[in-house]
């Protein structure tokens, strides 16, 4: 074992101060002369002199390391104290003073002494606290050893108290110096830090544990709350939604209402269809005796023939097989039978005749050989028959177009035939499923194979193999009307989309308009296009201009925009 002499001897110096500061009561003070240090240290040197083995108390001849030193004279150990700053390693509590007194001894010198405060009972523990933990424990037994000698043999017991025990070199040590009685105090010490921390610990994995219930409450809590309003959001945002219903469902019904009554007040009777067709007949009888010829044919085709006719509706006819086929002809023979107002139109696309029958009360239009109208008028009556809603829609939405000035052909808007292409289309391709079938698209083992004019006209003509086909879509005519008015007036795109009733599509344009005139060869302008469901290259609505179509537009705009509040006059406006 290895000793730091100025080390050991600070850490003693400290120890022998401390032995001397015990002895007071706290609050009272002492003096201690240098004399009598000088002499603690004088008879530490001579009992490692009066012991044989003093190797093993310092582990160095200590007679040597004092007499070194030369702290058995006062004046010696004056100046080993004042080279230490306040203590010697700061172990001793109380800033050491060195005063000197005039002695009246017979030198008549100074004596130098120390002042000493005496220890509190905290202060003690302290400074034994310091010193187990902060002097190696190498120098405890030996300080033990050193202080109880002094004890024993030069203070006469009047040291700080406390037990001694027998040291392991056999020597007697101050037990509160010695290196076990400090081990020990220092294993109780983190015996205790340890219950401590444990204590502590166990503190804070409490209030851990506690915090974490705690947020677990409060998450609980908080999802419960989330729960429950979510719920309320729910339930509000489904009576919301149960009321925005309702109001739509009424609204709906009372637009149906509305519908219903309108096609009722509207449509022509079965009595009238029957004059109509007993027209007809009168007049193919009436042509045949006039021209003399069994062979003459009268067909009846436009509104009356599909059953859409209105109580203003004129009678459309067409008339096979007439000598000589010419308008001009037919007009005289009217005229000869005696019908009133005839007059015919021979330049026009397609040569008419018109007339006035007094005896059933009706206008009537007739031309030469065009199967086609007929053909067309076959078609819409198989769609009719087939779902009740298509005709209350149809007759609702002509009223609409007839109300904002719109239905009108001749003039640059839509015909009645163009406006019908439209609401067949709608049910079959833009509602959601289907209401109304693709006839014209069906198994060849349903179609009636027709031809006409190189055209092909085939479509499934048993409107009863369709009776069911609408029942997946449970709208109302009412909700029909108002979806029909969003479609046209806000989403079809009129410039780049066609109207494609013989695939009962709505898709990209797929027909190049034709030439604007012999001389000019640039392609109409259809700012709306609409096709013939049989001559398919035929745009119904190629009459229309811009502002026309921008006019078709606004309209469903407008009726949509009355319609979704209710407000059904404004919509007709009636």
């Amino acid at each position: 074992m290895s000793f730091k002499r100025s080390e050991f001897l600070g850490y003693l110096y400290d120890c022998i101060l401390f032995e001397y500061a015990g002895r007071l009561h706290q609050d009272a003070s002492a003096n201690v002369d240098m004399e009598e240090l000088a002499g603690c240290f004088e008879h530490i040197r001579q009992m490692y002199e009066d012991d044989e083995d003093d190797e093993q108390l310092l582990g160095i001849p200590s007679n040597q390391y004092i007499s070194k030193q030369g702290l058995n004279h006062p004046e010696h150990i004056k100046d080993y104290i004042l080279s230490f700053d306040e203590g010697c390693y700061g172990y001793f509590p109380y800033v050491v003073d060195i005063s000197s007194a005039l002695s009246f001894n017979y030198y008549n010198t100074y004596n130098d002494h120390i002042t000493l405060h005496g220890f509190s009972g905290q202060e003690v523990q302290e400074f034994l606290d310091n010193y187990a933990n902060g002097v190696p424990r190498k120098y405890h037994d030996e300080i033990a050893a050193i202080i109880q000698g002094l004890r024993d043999d030069y203070w006469q017991n009047r040291g700080s108290g406390g037990t001694w025990e027998t040291l392991p070199s056999g020597m007697r040590g101050a037990t509160k110096f010695c290196a076990n009685h400090n081990n020990n105090k220092r294993e109780k010490k983190l015996q205790r830090q340890k219950e401590i921390e444990d204590v502590e610990r166990r503190r804070r994995e409490r209030e851990e544990e506690e915090a974490r219930q705690e947020a677990k409450r409060r998450e609980q809590e908080q999802r419960r709350r989330e729960e429950q309003e979510q719920k309320e959001r729910e339930q509000r945002e489904q009576r919301e939604r149960g009321a925005r219903e309702e109001a739509v469902r009424q609204r709906n019904s009372a637009i149906t209402k509305y519908m219903n009554n309108l096609q009722v007040s509207l449509t022509s009777s079965l009595q009238r269809h029957d004059e109509i067709e007993s027209l007809r007949e009168t007049l193919e009888d009436e042509l045949q005796d006039y021209f003399d010829d069994d062979d003459i044919e009268v067909h009846l085709f436009g509104s009356f023939a599909s059953g859409l006719s209105t109580n203003t509706s004129d009678a459309d006819f067409t008339v096979y097989h007439l000598p000589y086929g010419d308008i001009s002809e037919l007009a005289d023979a009217l005229k000869f039978i005696g019908y009133h107002s005839v007059s015919h139109i021979s330049n026009a696309r397609v040569p008419i005749t018109n007339f006035y029958d007094p005896e059933n009360g009706v206008n009537c239009d007739a031309n030469l050989d065009e199967p086609m109208g007929v053909i067309n008028s076959k078609l819409i009556a198989t769609y009719r028959k087939i779902d009740n809603r298509f005709p209350t829609l149809w007759f609702a939405v002509r009223q609409i177009a007839k109300k904002h000035d719109i239905l009108s052909g001749s003039t640059g808007y839509l015909s009645s035939y163009a406006l019908t292409m439209m609401v067949i289309v709608f049910l079959q391709d833009v509602t959601s499923p289907a209401i109304l079938p693709r006839l014209q698209q069906q198994h060849t083992h349903r179609m009636v194979d027709c031809e006409v004019d190189g055209y092909d006209c085939s479509f499934d003509r048993n409107w009863s193999n369709y009776r069911t086909y609408g029942s997946n879509n449970p709208k109302c005519a009412g909700q029909l009307l108002v979806d029909f008015c969003q479609y046209y007036g806000y989403t079809l795109n009129y410039a780049n989309k066609e109207v494609n009733p013989c695939l009962g599509k709505i898709r990209s344009r797929s027909v190049t308009p034709p030439a604007r005139s012999q001389k000019d060869r640039r392609p109409k302008d259809w700012p709306i296009c609409i096709l013939d469901p049989f001559i398919t290259g035929r745009n119904v609505a190629g009459n229309c201009q811009r502002d026309a179509v921008d006019e078709i537009r606004l309209c469903f705009q407008n009726a949509f925009e009355a319609l979704r509040v209710s407000n059904i006059n404004t919509a007709f406006r009636r």
